[in-house]
């Protein structure tokens, strides 16, 4: 099982990284230094998914330590990602600084799950929840990349009014 998880993330990994650099981030670029930041932090409000990993009908046997980790980090990232991203698109003047937050922690917390899931003994209870980390994982990985990105390229600009 984790061979084949291996292989449909990278797969997912390659797939979503092409997307993303030859069709998204080219049109984002034409976009404010905001708008760039909403969209990139529009996936993570969907994290979510990862109180999932809660429910014992999708994720049998699922150990504790990781489905409870898991499901809080997922959760504050996805609180975060809507706080920033309605700040974004507002023009409010701590966007630019919820935009950092959301991408520090949400990738902090998918750098910890994954050797997590294989220390804790998660891959094999995730059942329905499978397709999570293998076809959205990739995204929100992308998604904090292309943010960090947009952070750093753009430097400390004033908002735009109306992104």
């Amino acid at each position: 099982m984790i061979a084949v998880f291996v292989v449909q993330f990278w797969w997912f990994f390659a797939c979503w990284t092409a997307i993303t650099l030859l069709v998204i981030a080219p049109w984002a670029r034409t976009r404010s230094p905001e708008a760039q930041l909403s969209m990139w932090i529009a996936p993570e409000m969907f994290r979510v998914l990862g109180l999932g990993l809660l429910v014992p009908t999708l994720s049998p046997g699922m150990p504790d330590e990781f489905a409870i980790s898991t499901a809080i980090g997922d959760s504050v990232t996805a609180t975060l990602a809507l706080t920033a991203f309605v700040a974004l698109r507002r023009g409010h003047a701590a966007g630019r600084g919820l935009a950092w937050a959301v991408t520090v922690v949400g990738l902090a917390d998918l750098l910890f799950a994954f050797p997590h899931a294989l220390h804790t003994g998660a891959m094999p209870h995730l059942h329905a929840q499978y397709f999570v980390p293998v076809f959205c994982g990739p995204v929100m990985l992308l998604a904090h990349v292309m943010c960090l990105t947009t952070l750093v390229r753009t430097g400390r600009r004033r908002p735009a009014p109306n992104p």
